[in-house]
């Protein structure tokens, strides 16, 4: 089983998906909202949630 979090961000006022981002060891990135700028660590509109989705592919 595995999980995989969904970014959303309702600043256009309905949650739309945030692109995932590619990850690279060295440096972590979080998706951002291209519209409002937010991330899930910096969101001073308190716009942004998320979603837990697990397959049972393993």
């Amino acid at each position: 089983m595995t999980f995989t979090r969904r970014w959303f961000c309702s600043c256009r006022g309905t949650p739309r998906e945030l692109a995932e981002v590619e990850r690279t060891e060295d440096e972590p990135t979080e998706p951002v909202c291209p519209k409002c700028g937010a991330t899930p660590s910096s969101d001073p509109r308190h716009t942004i949630t998320y979603s837990d989705r697990e397959t049972w592919d393993d």
